[in-house]
């Protein structure tokens, strides 16, 4: 006999989901590289004043951004996505102030806009993939009925610092 000790595979299995759920938190805290702008040239949609608070429980934390819709079409927010946790989803309060999804999108007007804050319409990060600390950065991709995906950078903000503003499109 050699002496040669291996781990159990259940330890091999959980070190690996460790180390892939690291790799998607880094890959939403640091800003990706694309082929488009945060922006697409000529796109109808512009996001403006995104942050996502540090997370109060390490589980799940809230995005915030204002869209503007500078078109004169309604649009629709139909998805969207982020590399910081394991559930990105749209959620709203309903009337007995209990959160839910918002299976069917959400609306921006014509030459509208729509405000995501606390307490009301927010990204709802769950399953966090580690720490959200303040001063990193988390991506997102929304995806829009007409104006297609628009990428996001939000900075990572404290619990109780003040919510940045968004200055409207030109």
């Amino acid at each position: 006999m050699s002496g040669v000790i291996r781990p159990p595979i259940s330890l091999l299995l959980a070190g690996l989901a460790v180390l892939v759920g690291m790799a998607g938190l880094v890959r939403g805290a640091i800003p990706q590289a694309s082929s488009s702008p945060a922006t697409p040239a000529g796109s109808s949609i512009v996001v403006g004043g995104a942050y996502v608070r540090a997370s109060a429980n390490g589980v799940n934390t809230a995005g915030y951004f204002t869209i503007y819709n500078t078109s004169g079409t309604a649009d629709v927010l139909t998805a969207i996505s982020s590399g910081a946790g394991g559930d990105i989803g749209l959620e709203t309060y309903d009337t007995s102030g209990q959160m839910t999804g918002m299976a069917a999108g959400l609306t921006i007007p014509a030459h509208g806009s729509v405000t995501l804050t606390p307490g009301k319409v927010h990204v709802m990060i769950q399953q966090l993939y580690g720490p959200l600390n303040v001063g990193q950065t988390v991506n997102f991709q929304l995806t829009f009925q007409n104006a297609g995906d628009v990428l996001v950078t939000a900075p990572v903000i404290g619990l109780l610092a003040p919510a940045p503003t968004a200055a409207a499109p030109k």
